[in-house]
C-alpha cells in the first residue's frame, strides 16, 4: 500500500495519475511494481516482485519525496473460535438455554438484559447496520425481510471464490456467501490459508445476532428485531485484505470508493468481527475508521481471541473495541483486552456458547440451520445491535452521544473471590474485569433503551418475524408502548405506508385492530409495505414488512421500503389508517400515510448502477 503526499496526485484523474506515479517510483527505485488498483484519494495497492525483501523495498519507497507512507496490505481474519467449541450443546439442545445471554440477570449475571427490554420494547423505525464479514445467506429464515442490497468488496479472485471475477478483480454487487472452506488444493495455492477448514457461515451468524426474525421453536433471537442489515463481503477463502476492508468501511458509511456505485443506505452502525495482528495502520484501516466516524457511523470492532493485547482494527483511534465475557461475567480466557476496549459483552465459552444462524454445508451452502460459536466476533454485534436500537429512538444522536450512552448505561463488572483481577500479566486467563482493561462495564440493553422512555416509546413487533406469505395473516403487537408522560397505553393507531404492489389499483393490506394488536393480511400483488404504529404524545414505530413465500427473500423490496424512511419522506397516495383512540393520552392517535412504494426509483438507480488454533502472521477472531 503506497500513500502519496497531498498535491502529488490529480484527483480529477486519480486512476491515471496514480498509475503514472507508481510507474515513476518503479523506474526511479528500480523496483518491479505492478499497480493492482487505486486506493482512497491518493493511494495505490501495488504488487512487488521482490517478495523476499519486502521490508527493504518498503523503506526505500517510503523515503521517496512523493510518498507519504508505505504499509503492507495485511491479511484480515475472522474472530471466531473453533466451531467444535460447544459441539455437545449443538447435539443436546436441552443441555443449556440457547438464549442464555438474553435471560434475566438473576439467572445469568452476564446477560445483556434483553429480556427485561423485551417486556416493553422490541424496536421502532429500522436502523441500518452494516456487517462487514463473509457475506450472508439470503435464504436463511432469520434474515428474511432484513437484508438490504450490499456489496462484495473482495478484489482477489482466489479469496472471493464465487466465480464472479471480471478481469483482475472479484468485486461485484452480490454479497452472498459462497462458503470459505479451505481444501488441500487451496493450501497448495496459498500457504497463508494455514490448514484445512469447513465453511464458517460467519457473516450469516453475526448478522442474525444483530437483526433477525425470532425463531421461537429453536430458542434463538436477535437483539433488534426491526433493524436492517447492509451485508458487505470482505472475507472469503483464507481471509481477506485490509485494503478491501478499508474501502468497505468507507462505502458502508456512505463515502465514495473509486469504481464502486454509491451506497444509498449509509449505515449508522458498522460491525467488524475480524482483524489482523499488530498495531493499527493509519494509512489503511485507521484512516477509513476515522472517515466513517466523521461521516456519522459508529464502528464496532471485536478485540481478538488471543487472550492478550488488542489487535487491529480494534486498536485504531475512533474504533469502539469490544471484549468478551463468559456467562459468569468474567473476561473470557480467549478475549483480548487492554486500554482500547470500550465495553464488554458475552462471547460464550464451551459450556455456554453463542447460538445463531448457520448452514450445514461444509463447502458451499446446503441447508439452513442453527449452530454454536465462541469468540469476540459475537460480542461486537451484540453491542452493534444495542447501538442500532438507541439510534432508532434518537435518530439525531451523534456518534459521540451513542458511544457515551452505551458506556454510561453499562453495568459494573462482577468481581468473584475465586478469580484474580485482570492484569496485563494474565494472558489467556479467565479473570475479573477492570475498567482499565475491559472497558466501561457490561452491555445492558434495557438500561440503554430506558433512557429514552421519558419521551414516550412506541413498540411494534411480530413474534413470527417481518415476512408475510401472500394471502396469509400475521399479528403485530404494540404492547409495551408508553406516552410522553411515561404512562403505558392501552391502544395505539396503526396504518400502512409505502405499499409496493404490482397493480396500482390492486388491494392494499387489510388491517384488523384489537387494542394493542393488529392482524395484517397481505393480498396477492403486494410485495411489501411499512406498518406504522403511533401513540399521541409518543414516538412513532415503523416495521418494514416483506410479502414473500417461505424461503424467499427480497432485499430489493426492503430497499424500496426503507428509501423514503432513510431520506425522511414518504410519498404517494395515502392508505387509510386503522385508528384506535389512545385512552391514556391526550386526544386520539391519528395518522396519515403515503403509499405507492416511494423508494422504488432510488432502488432502480442502485440496481443499474476456522479454526483459530494456529496463527500465520495474522489472527482470527
Amino acid at each position: 500500500m503506497i500513500q502519496f503526499k497531498a498535491g502529488t496526485v490529480d484527483n480529477e484523474k486519480s486512476q491515471d495519475a496514480v498509475a503514472s506515479r507508481v510507474s515513476e517510483l518503479a523506474r526511479v527505485h528500480q523496483q518491479n511494481l505492478r499497480l493492482i488498483r487505486p486506493f482512497g484519494d491518493r493511494g495505490a495497492v501495488v504488487f512487488s516482485g521482490d517478495g523476499e525483501n519486502l521490508e527493504q523495498v518498503r523503506q526505500r519507497l517510503a523515503s521517496d519525496p512523493l510518498v507519504d507512507s508505505v504499509a503492507q496490505d495485511r491479511r484480515i481474519r475472522l474472530r471466531a473460535q473453533s466451531p467444535l467449541v460447544g459441539l455437545l450443546n449443538a447435539l443436546d439442545p436441552a443441555r443449556q438455554s440457547r438464549s442464555w445471554f438474553h435471560q434475566d440477570l438473576a439467572t445469568q449475571p452476564a446477560s445483556i438484559n434483553t429480556g427485561e427490554m423485551w417486556a416493553n420494547f422490541h424496536g421502532t423505525a429500522p436502523t441500518v447496520v452494516a456487517v462487514l464479514d463473509t457475506g450472508v445467506l439470503p435464504s436463511h429464515p432469520m434474515l428474511q425481510g432484513h437484508l438490504l442490497p450490499g456489496y462484495d468488496f473482495i478484489s482477489d479472485p482466489f479469496i472471493g471464490a464465487d466465480g464472479q471475477s471480471t478481469g483482475s478483480t472479484d468485486r461485484d454487487s452480490d454479497p452472498s456467501d459462497p462458503g470459505d472452506g479451505v481444501t488441500a488444493a487451496d493450501l497448495a495455492n496459498d500457504p497463508v490459508c494455514g490448514q484445512l477448514s469447513q465453511s464458517s457461515w460467519h457473516g450469516t451468524f453475526v448478522s442474525s445476532l444483530v437483526a433477525g426474525n425470532p425463531i421461537a421453536d429453536e430458542g434463538i433471537f436477535s437483539v433488534n428485531w426491526n433493524a436492517a442489515i447492509l451485508p458487505i463481503r470482505v472475507l472469503g477463502k483464507c481471509g481477506g485484505f485490509s485494503s478491501d476492508l478499508a474501502d468497505a468501511i468507507r462505502w458502508a458509511a456512505g463515502l465514495g470508493v473509486p469504481g464502486v456505485p454509491s451506497n444509498p443506505f449509509p449505515a449508522k452502525v458498522i460491525n467488524l468481527s475480524l482483524g489482523a495482528q499488530g498495531a493499527c495502520v493509519a494509512s489503511i484501516e485507521g484512516g477509513a475508521i476515522t472517515a466513517a466516524r466523521q461521516a456519522g457511523s459508529l464502528v464496532l470492532v471485536s478485540a481478538g481471541n488471543d487472550g492478550s493485547t488488542v489487535d487491529s482494527p480494534a486498536n485504531c483511534p475512533g474504533a469502539f473495541g469490544v471484549a468478551a465475557i463468559d456467562q459468569e461475567g468474567l473476561k473470557a480466557s480467549y478475549s483480548n483486552f487492554g486500554s482500547s476496549i470500550q465495553l464488554s459483552a458475552p462471547g460464550g465459552d464451551g459450556a455456554f456458547p453463542i447460538w445463531s444462524a448457520s448452514n450445514t454445508g461444509t463447502d458451499g451452502p446446503v441447508s439452513n440451520t442453527y449452530s454454536t460459536k465462541v469468540g469476540t466476533s459475537f460480542s461486537a454485534p451484540l453491542v452493534a445491535a444495542a447501538a442500532s436500537l438507541y439510534w432508532s429512538l434518537n435518530p439525531a444522536a451523534s456518534v459521540d452521544m451513542v458511544e457515551n450512552m452505551l458506556k454510561s448505561t453499562a453495568r459494573p463488572f462482577l468481581s468473584l473471590n475465586n478469580r484474580p483481577a485482570c492484569s496485563t500479566d494474565l494472558t489467556n486467563t479467565e479473570c475479573s474485569c477492570t475498567q482499565a482493561l475491559c472497558g466501561s462495564g457490561m452491555l445492558d440493553v434495557a438500561n440503554l433503551v430506558n433512557t429514552q422512555r421519558s419521551d414516550g416509546l412506541t413498540n411494534l413487533f411480530s413474534n413470527t418475524g417481518n415476512v408475510i406469505p401472500p394471502g396469509e395473516t400475521r399479528t403485530f403487537s404494540a404492547e409495551g408502548s408508553f406516552n410522553s408522560s411515561g404512562q403505558e397505553v392501552s391502544a395505539v393507531s396503526f396504518d400502512v405506508i409505502n405499499v409496493i404492489k404490482s397493480n396500482p389499483d390492486g388491494a392494499n393490506p387489510v388491517l384488523a385492530v384489537n387494542g394493542l394488536n393488529v392482524d395484517i393480511t397481505a393480498p396477492a400483488g403486494v410485495s411489501g409495505f411499512d406498518l406504522r404504529a403511533q401513540v399521541s404524545n409518543g414516538r412513532t414505530a415503523v416495521v418494514s414488512v416483506v410479502v414473500a413465500s417461505p424461503g424467499a427473500t427480497s432485499p430489493t423490496v426492503l430497499a424500496s421500503l426503507l428509501s423514503p424512511l432513510v431520506n425522511g419522506t414518504s410519498t404517494g397516495s395515502g392508505v387509510p389508517a386503522a385508528t384506535v383512540n389512545d385512552s391514556d393520552a391526550d386526544g386520539a392517535g391519528t395518522s396519515t400515510g403515503g403509499g405507492g412504494g416511494g423508494g422504488a426509483l432510488n432502488l432502480f438507480g442502485l440496481l443499474c448502477a476456522a479454526f483459530l488454533l494456529r496463527r500465520f502472521g495474522e489472527k482470527q477472531r
